[in-house]
């Protein structure tokens, strides 16, 4: 019995140094982006069902600036402004205006991406080798519709190199970062807004 109890205790402490030790990398991680008066972000979105033998691959691109967000993938570009994302398909030449909803902020915002582990998570350390980090984080709102999200990161320069979300349904979706700087030059707040004057032609579906 004292055997077990023993063990326990030692497991108890082995998950507590982890979570610790993950939320000290991720800290470190956000601290970084954080620094940065801008971000520019190039990187990989991967949508993924191995059961169903689905893997689809796009590149992207994305600027940051405080909380503020401009995001081009799939041919669309998504503007966040800090109170309203436009939403921007040009072949369809159409704006959609909308208020972000949690869900939304969540799943697309990229300037919450690397703070998400402050915002509702369980954080679990998996694995530190190879100068990788491996954290897993499990919602504490079990009614999300994915399981966890895995992150890694290079301990070196405390870089997160890929981000995965795990669905339930089996659809993950991966984004793994290329690479992440200061731009040269610091946008303006207009830069992340969408600019009707530019697109006289363009359809605005108000969705408030």
């Amino acid at each position: 019995m004292h055997y077990y109890i023993i063990l326990f205790l030692l497991m108890a402490c082995t998950s507590l140094q982890a979570q610790n030790g993950a939320k000290d990398i991720l800290d470190k991680s956000a601290a970084k982006i954080k620094a940065y008066p801008a971000v520019e972000i190039e990187f990989s979105l991967t949508m993924e069902n191995k059961e169903e033998n689905i893997r689809e691959e796009h590149q992207g691109k994305a600027y940051m600036k405080g909380s503020l967000y401009r995001l081009e993938v799939m041919d669309v570009v998504n503007y966040y402004d800090g109170k309203n994302i436009y939403t921007y398909m040009p072949e369809a030449q159409e704006v959609n205006l909308k208020n972000p909803s949690d869900e939304e902020e969540e799943m697309l915002n990229p300037t919450k991406i690397f703070n998400i582990h402050n915002t509702g998570f369980k954080q679990k350390l998996i694995s530190n080798t190879g100068g990788t980090a491996y954290i897993e984080l499990y919602p504490n709102d079990l009614n999300k519709n994915f399981i966890k999200i895995g992150i890694w990161v290079k301990t070196s320069d405390s870089s997160i190199r890929k981000v995965e979300s795990f669905g339930k349904d089996g659809n993950n979706l991966i984004i793994t970062i290329n690479s992440l700087k200061q731009p040269v030059r610091i946008p303006d707040d207009s830069f992340f807004k969408f600019d009707t004057s530019l697109h006289p032609d363009v359809e605005i579906v108000d969705m408030r």
